[in-house]
């Protein structure tokens, strides 16, 4: 179906997607530090706010193989709004079950729900993107992606965290995004048949590209967790912390289309391993700029940028390497792999704060960071 779009109908697709993205990225940017504080604030260490942060990838990872079946069945349209209705139901039962077990499945919850809506749009970009401009199509998705995530934090930061309010905002936001879906029914690429190839096979085929996701997964969720909590320990306030997120995820904004773009008329890869060490340099230079706001704000912007980059650029290459048939197939496994880096990574760097302190965020990202740069250099393409 996607061959036979007109450019003016590729653009509508797009435009229809990307406002649904929108409002999820809201909605998950700002669900993320609610929940870290309201824990925080009742007095759960590290290691447990890390192990529930871990449930949303881990749910994921097992929702994984199911996905292919039901985006086939249900088509693009009608599977995101069923992932989306879910998510927003669950939302509103976090302070209708104020109890940390209850937050645990509930967390599940919205991670195995919310892949639904993930998995189905980055399949979606990648049949009606066009080789010539799929670095730009990932940068849009990026950065629309990531200016949810900015205004998440900062809603979060505005409003506070106690009582019902923050989370009715996060499940109407949830809500909202499903509207532009009503008007994308024609627009829709039709989701691929079932793969005929396990999903192993797919998986050994990029190997540069899934290490890339699962690397990228732990530090994008070790980040997002426990950022905050990183900021609280070196003395700064609620709002200081979270803006410290808020300022990360701007990077993503403002940088993801002309990183994009450069990989549009570049190599890809070349993009990627600078994005790599860009990373791998902001966890290194994290406790040192901690103390200055000028340094520590500047380095977040940078920081955020590149790091999410990473996975933006791996989703260019994955379309440069699969067939439209395999898109959807690969576009699970890319999400799966990245969702094993994610339930590790907040586990890891949440015991690792508990153990040695603050810094062991930092030490967990830049161990994450190096082990891709030495991937790299085996895997990369010639």
């Amino acid at each position: 179906m996607t061959e036979v779009f007109t450019q003016r109908q590729r653009r509508l697709s797009l435009l229809a997607l990307n406002a649904c993205v929108f409002g999820v990225g809201i909605a998950f940017g700002a669900l993320v530090p609610l929940i870290t504080l309201r824990l925080a604030h009742q007095g759960v260490d590290a290691t447990l706010i890390g192990l529930n942060a871990a449930m949303f990838p881990l749910a994921v990872l097992l929702a994984g193989p199911l996905l292919p079946r039901l985006m086939h069945r249900l088509g693009a349209v009608r599977s995101m709004v069923l992932g989306l209705a879910v998510v927003a139901l669950a939302i509103l039962m976090f302070p209708a079950l104020p109890y940390l077990p209850a937050w645990f499945l509930l967390r599940f919850l919205t991670g195995a729900a919310g892949a639904i809506p993930w998995v189905v749009s980055e399949t979606w970009l990648n049949m009606v993107a066009t080789d010539r401009n799929r670095g730009r199509v990932m940068g849009i998705y990026a950065t629309v992606l990531a200016a949810g995530f900015a205004i998440g934090p900062a809603i979060i930061g505005a409003v506070g965290v106690e009582g019902w309010h923050p989370f009715l905002i996060v499940a109407l936001a949830v809500a909202l995004s499903i509207v532009p879906l009503s008007f994308a029914g024609g627009l829709a690429p039709r989701m691929p048949e079932l793969p005929e190839a396990p999903l192993s096979d797919i998986l050994r085929a990029q190997p540069l590209v899934m290490i890339a996701a699962i690397c990228g997964g732990l530090m994008d969720f070790a980040l997002y967790a426990l950022l905050p909590v990183y900021g609280l320990h070196h003395g700064l306030d609620q709002r200081s912390a979270v803006l410290m997120l808020s300022v990360f995820t701007g990077g993503n904004v403002l940088l993801q289309i002309p990183i994009g773009w450069i990989a549009d008329h570049t190599r890809r890869p070349a993009v990627l391993i600078v994005c790599i060490l860009s990373s791998l340099a902001g966890a290194l230079f994290l406790p040192y700029a901690i103390a200055t706001p000028v340094l520590l704000y500047s380095l977040m912007f940078l920081w955020g940028g590149a790091l999410f980059a990473i996975y933006t650029v791996g989703l260019g290459l994955l379309g440069d390497g699969f067939p439209r048939a395999q898109l959807a197939a690969a576009n699970v496994v890319f999400v799966m792999v990245y969702q094993i880096g994610g339930a590790s990574g907040p586990t890891l760097a949440g015991t690792a704060i508990d153990v040695i302190g603050s810094e062991g965020l930092v030490v967990v990202v830049a161990i994450a960071a190096t082990v891709l740069t030495l991937a790299f250099v085996k895997f990369r393409p010639r």
